[in-house]
């Protein structure tokens, strides 16, 4: 799912999440996993520029960046699932 959007739009939802009556872990996982989803849907990008113009260093650095946030996503969520007993989001 590519839920890039423009900056203004990014912020007005940011804010309208940090204003809701919402827990505050509840906010946190959201801000967590919206950026991370964007950064990781960046890098799925780069990897394929970088596939298109047979650039392996660059590809190579993109899927680095890539599964350390989806690691980085896993641990939030295994974390989040025995704080909370719920699961944040289906990976």
């Amino acid at each position: 799912m590519d839920n890039t959007m423009l900056p203004q739009q990014f912020q007005d939802e940011f804010e309208a999440v940090i204003a809701s009556d919402k827990p505050d872990i509840d906010k946190l996982a959201w801000t967590f996993g919206r950026i991370t989803e964007d950064i990781i849907g960046y890098a799925h990008r780069e990897i394929e520029m970088a596939t298109a113009l047979h650039d392996r260093e660059a590809k190579i650095k993109a899927q680095i960046k890539m599964e350390t946030l989806k690691h980085a996503r896993y641990i939030f969520a295994m974390n989040y699932l025995r704080i909370t007993g719920r699961r944040i989001w289906d990976e």
